[in-house]
């Protein structure tokens, strides 16, 4: 006999979205949901709070060792890019990654400098996320 728990799986099952829409902030909004999206599927137990905060300041602090599925190749980075764009843009902007050049980010295409400003924003906003959520 199969378990209901099982089988009703995802409507038992609140996402990170469900839980947390009414503490964040609107600023970035869509950013923040699409990180709460990668966020869901990098987690193991996402039920536990305690994990969530755990991964979420992990990786704001080194995301290349503590990744975010759906955010490790350079064509799935840049794809979020396009989706998440505005915020993005902003958000580097907000926080002057803009004023540094290329060079000295040590970026020497156009594609590179997609990627690294990408990378610097979901830092950036999972910092933003951890604060207003914990």
């Amino acid at each position: 006999m199969e378990k209901f728990s099982e089988k009703y799986y995802d409507f038992l099952h609140e996402n990170l979205e469900d839980k947390f829409k009414d503490k964040i902030d609107n600023q970035y909004s869509s950013l923040k949901r699409g990180i709460l999206l990668l966020l869901e599927d990098s987690i193991d137990n996402t039920e536990e709070l305690v994990n969530v905060q755990n991964y979420i300041n992990k990786s704001s602090e080194d995301l290349e060792n503590n990744p975010l599925i759906g955010f490790i190749e350079d064509g799935d980075i840049f794809d979020f890019y396009f989706k998440y764009q505005a915020d993005i843009d902003e958000l580097c902007n907000n926080n002057n990654w803009f004023t540094k050049t290329a060079t000295e980010n040590n970026i020497f295409s156009l594609y590179e400098y997609v990627i690294s400003g990408s990378k610097f924003a979901i830092k950036q906003c999972l910092k933003i996320l951890e604060k207003e959520l914990f």
